[in-house]
């Protein structure tokens, strides 16, 4: 896969990814990523346009080194990690919240109420 596939890749997942969180945050889902929660906190519905902000800059640098291998790797993996985030989401939207093993313990969820 070309950069140019990789970088639009990861840019279209991003913001899926915004989008599920809002859906799943708008169901009484809550957010797992502490960094993406402090801008649900500090900025409210539209921490989207700083999360696009943050990783489409995060993309310009890391096209700026693509000569280098490692970035490309990181590219690909970021991707990766994107398109995992992405069916977890998905996942949620579909079957709802994880139901624990045992009623008893209490556990973190991160998805619909």
């Amino acid at each position: 896969m070309g950069l140019a596939s990789l970088v639009i890749l990861v840019a279209g997942l991003n913001i899926l990814d915004a989008i599920f969180t809002q859906v799943i945050l708008a169901t009484g889902g809550s957010e797992c990523n502490p960094v993406v929660r402090a801008a649900i906190d500090i900025y409210g519905d539209r921490f989207w346009i700083w999360k696009v902000a943050a990783v489409s800059s995060l993309l310009i640098l890391m096209c700026l080194y693509s000569r280098l291998r490692l970035f490309r790797v990181i590219l690909a993996g970021t991707a990766l990690l994107f398109a995992g985030v992405i069916s977890w989401q998905v996942h949620l939207l579909a079957n709802g919240p994880p139901r624990p093993l045992i009623h008893s313990v209490h556990y973190f969820r991160c998805g619909p109420g």
